[in-house]
């Protein structure tokens, strides 16, 4: 891709961003992200194809954005597959539950589509070095219905903790859903429950103001 054209489409997707963070996913239509960004939509249609394609890029930006952040920090510990994903976790939704308008975005796509469609692929990467180093034996039909029970199970709890809404934390949050895989996994309970408490103190001590889901 050219100069220009790198320079175009990163354009339209930090427009999209901004406009998401203001008036959401539903609001957003492709025309405004156009407008905005005064682009001809056959250019968006070219880099993006869809707002959803959009979509999967900014969580997938955001996912590596912070695991990057960890690696580069080079943490004590965070070798280790489980503590590594309970850090950035407990930065992953604090960014987001901390902020109106992210809550409201994050609440507006797991209302339109389970994560598994946009995060599938980053998680089922975490979840294997969680295998290979536990050295765990599953078969591959076991290890893809981990993941959408995994999946399922996240979307239907978001959906009730937005709407009724619950009161927990973001630490209880993190504690309830990245304990689920390790567990179904059969990987020792004391063990996780360690390294659940571990990460969340550990991500509590992180600055976190260089991280961005959205706009801001």
């Amino acid at each position: 891709m050219y100069e220009k054209g790198i320079q175009t489409r990163n354009h339209l997707y930090q427009t999209a961003k901004k406009i998401f963070y203001a008036q959401g996913y539903e609001k957003t239509k492709i025309k405004d992200i156009v407008e905005t960004a005064d682009t001809p939509i056959g250019l968006f249609t070219y880099y993006f194809k869809t707002k959803d394609k959009i979509v999967q890029e900014i969580y997938l930006e955001y996912y590596k954005q912070i695991d990057t952040y960890l690696n580069e920090l080079n943490i004590k510990g965070l070798e280790n597959s489980i503590l590594h994903h309970v850090v950035l976790s407990r930065i992953y939704f604090d960014r987001i539950l901390s902020d109106d308008n992210n809550r409201r975005f994050y609440y507006e796509i797991l209302k339109k589509k389970s994560n598994y469609r946009i995060a599938g692929d980053f998680i089922r990467n975490t979840y294997r070095r969680y295998i290979d180093e536990y050295h765990l034996v599953i078969s591959e039909k076991e290890f893809d219905n981990f993941l959408f029970i995994d999946f399922g199970g996240r979307r239907d709890y978001f959906l009730n903790y937005f709407e009724k809404p619950l009161d927990d934390s973001v630490d209880d949050v993190v504690f309830l859903l990245n304990g689920i895989v390790p567990r179904m996994l059969g990987i020792d309970q004391h063990a996780v429950t360690t390294l659940l408490y571990k990460g969340i103190q550990i991500a509590k001590t992180i600055d976190c103001e260089p991280i961005h889901f959205l706009w801001k």
